[in-house]
């Protein structure tokens, strides 16, 4: 009986974390064609229904919400565009949606691509979802021509200055 009480808690912080880290990744490029950066945001998609539903945004499930083109609309400019936003010359960079892709692995990824832009230096702020995950860790992968530079968001660095 001593066994089955010291197994039983052993394993209660197992069960009662779901999971350990929270992430998302985002891939960004400036576009020499369209003169615009295009990016890739990459998250997990039970922590975007999540925090969705704990904002009272979501009206169905994540998957419904996003294939209607109203709820989905209103899903990125409110979670996904507020937890992600790009400054030139203290002025916002408007993002604009081009949409999204669900997988198997239980991530999603959203298109985004901004207006024509000048290439020069920028600030980035990646808080996305660190209001309610203190885990909470973004990183951010910025190719440039042949280059890759990395940069990381915690909860208590949110943004970070981006040479174009």
């Amino acid at each position: 009986m001593k066994i089955f009480i010291l197994a039983f808690l052993l394993s209660m912080p197992i069960f009662g974390l779901p999971h350990e880290t929270y992430f998302s990744f985002a891939e960004m490029e400036y576009d020499t064609e369209c003169n615009c950066l295009e990016v890739t945001l990459t998250l997990s998609a039970h922590d975007l229904e999540s925090y969705a539903d704990k904002q009272n945004i979501l009206n169905s499930t994540l998957e419904k919400d996003l294939e209607n083109e109203t709820n989905g609309l209103g899903l990125v400019q409110d979670v996904i565009l507020e937890g992600f936003k790009i400054k030139q010359n203290r002025q916002d960079i408007k993002l604009f949606y081009e949409g999204f892709e669900l997988f198997e692995d239980g991530t999603c990824s959203f298109y985004l691509r901004s207006d024509k832009l000048v290439p020069s230096e920028c600030t980035l702020f990646f808080g996305l979802f660190m209001d309610i995950y203190p885990e909470q860790q973004n990183k951010l992968n910025y190719k440039k021509e042949n280059d890759q530079v990395v940069y990381n968001y915690f909860v208590f660095k949110r943004e970070n200055t981006i040479e174009l």
